[in-house]
């Protein structure tokens, strides 16, 4: 039989090779990542410099954005020499930009510290090339427009009047800025590599463990019944798997595909029950211990611990999950809608005893961060092993080969967006340090809100809310928290309160038309 075609020209052949190589790829990824935290005679199976294992972070990150999606930001596998070639050139880029750091990290951050020599400047303008071109595919035009302008902003500020006027600067100085520590190789990437990564694993491991089903049958058995069910098994479902996703967009697509299509068999309207699982889902972010990946970020950026932050954020995620409940039973009262028929909703035992597998490890996870107050990533590494523990001893589901390799191949192509969001977050946090942008817009949000802090926080939450038309929560808090955050605690608000506000405001990106993912 022809090896000649599949799906869109290409043969089978080709499509398995691709996918083997792809998976080979997440495997090495996954190993870097987790064998630095596990040491074999006193040292780490992965002992480099931390600087090498972001580049190396970096590059995987650049390669799945290539190789696995289109430039609609649609996963596509393996179209075609003829169709893939500006992909494979761009993959090719970014593993030069890898390589050319990791070669001599120390000597190239001395280098840039002092006088970069002109590979330095050859290679800094390819990874801003390769960042930007990666965003673009995987966030959209708002981040790539948004850095381009900041760059822009930093050879121009000498033709910009008045305060926000600059004395603008050499193409070499913006290149070393972008292309270092301040840069791409910022404290974004590093939170992205050393804690988001490891708990997107955590996120897939779960998922391969049946979190979905489990979770699904879980809400099912609790509000399955009650006046407007499916609707309420949508805001609770949601809330559950928020607890380990941390992703709006992940919970859409995991508890939106069964509770949409309940909602409108009991005759709710179509809108609502898109707007109930939207809004839910964005709720997912807020929602400990597994937040959003903002969160995270926001750990590094104030040096607070993250266990602090969850028991933080626990009480107001609560009151928004409550909030959309009440407002679901509002809705489901004046409509007159009935909940399920009982011989379709699961026993509400059997579904504990069989989300005990997954319990344990959220628990363990828990008392991890917020008792014994060890690190986030050493809390998720020990989440991950009970959970692998707890699977084994499952009979009816055990966790096998397979499922071990999907989970970390999923894990690895699920970090992507996170990769190339932080690496062009830092691109504009560079141009905001050096041309003191950032700084003015403090000022300016202090002299307008001086006379109010009411009036300041206005602006802020307005500030987010314009962010989060174009941004996703991550890139939106990290634009926010560098520009706003420090006018906010000179006002009197302390630090966890004024990061937690713009936080939960640039979640509300997801929900924020035009763009409106979670929508």
């Amino acid at each position: 039989m022809s090896d000649k075609v599949t799906t869109g020209g290409v043969s089978p052949r080709a499509d398995k090779i691709f996918k083997i190589i792809i998976t080979v790829l997440a495997l090495v990824m996954c190993f870097i990542q987790i064998g630095k935290y596990i040491s074999i005679g006193g040292k780490p199976i992965v002992n480099m410099y931390y600087l090498r294992i972001y580049a190396l972070h970096y590059m995987f990150g650049m390669l799945f954005a290539f190789l696995m999606y289109d430039w609609k930001g649609k996963a596509s596998g393996w179209t075609g020499l003829k169709k893939k070639w500006p992909d494979l050139i761009l993959s090719a880029a970014a593993i030069a930009v890898a390589v050319y750091v990791m070669i001599d990290p120390s000597s190239f951050q001395t280098r840039l510290s002092i006088t970069a020599n002109q590979n330095d400047i050859i290679f800094g303008a390819l990874a801003t090339v390769v960042t930007i071109a990666a965003a673009y595919k995987l966030s959209g035009k708002a981040l790539p427009i948004m850095a381009v302008i900041f760059i822009g902003y930093a050879f121009l500020g000498k033709y910009i009047p008045g305060g926000f006027g600059h004395r603008g600067y050499s193409l070499q100085r913006v290149i070393v800025n972008i292309f270092g520590d301040q840069g791409i190789w910022g404290s974004a990437l590093a939170t992205s590599c050393n804690i988001i990564f490891l708990f997107i694993l955590f996120g897939a491991f779960l998922e391969v463990s049946g979190a979905n089903e489990i979770f699904r049958d879980l809400s099912i058995s609790l509000a399955g019944a009650k006046r407007g069910g499916p609707a309420k098994i949508a805001v609770i479902s949601s809330a559950i798997m928020g607890t380990i996703s941390g992703s709006a967009i992940a919970n859409v697509v995991t508890t939106g595909a069964f509770t949409i299509p309940l909602m409108k068999k009991q005759k709710y309207r179509d809108e609502f029950a898109g707007a109930v699982e939207a809004v839910s889902s964005t709720g997912g972010q807020l929602m400990p211990p597994v937040m959003g990946a903002a969160a995270f970020l926001m750990a590094e950026a104030t040096a607070i611990p993250y266990g602090t932050i969850c028991l933080a954020a626990l009480v107001p995620a609560l009151m928004y999950y409550i909030c959309i409940f009440s407002t679901v039973d509002v809705e489901s009262l004046k409509a007159n809608l009935t909940g399920m028929d009982l011989k379709d909703i699961p026993k509400l035992l059997p579904v504990l005893k069989k989300s005990a597998k997954l319990l344990l490890p959220i628990a363990v996870l828990i008392l991890s961060l917020c008792v014994f107050g060890f690190s986030t990533s050493r809390s998720a590494l020990y989440s991950m092993a009970v959970l692998i523990i707890c699977c084994c001893f499952d009979k009816d589901d055990r966790f096998s080969l397979k499922k071990l390799v999907n989970a970390l191949r999923s894990g690895a192509i699920g970090s992507t967006t996170v990769i190339t969001a932080t690496a062009i977050c830092g691109i504009i946090i560079s141009m905001l340090t050096m041309t003191g942008l950032g700084v003015k817009f403090s000022s300016l949000l202090i002299s307008l809100g001086s006379s109010s802090l009411l009036i300041s926080l206005l602006l802020a939450m307005l500030v987010c809310i314009v962010l989060g038309m174009g941004l996703p929560t991550a890139a939106a808090y990290i634009i926010a928290s560098s520009t706003i955050a420090t006018a906010l605690i000179k006002l009197g608000v302390p630090v966890l309160g004024a990061h937690m506000f713009l936080f939960y405001f640039s979640s509300i990106a997801c929900i924020t038309p035009p763009v409106a993912l979670a929508s």
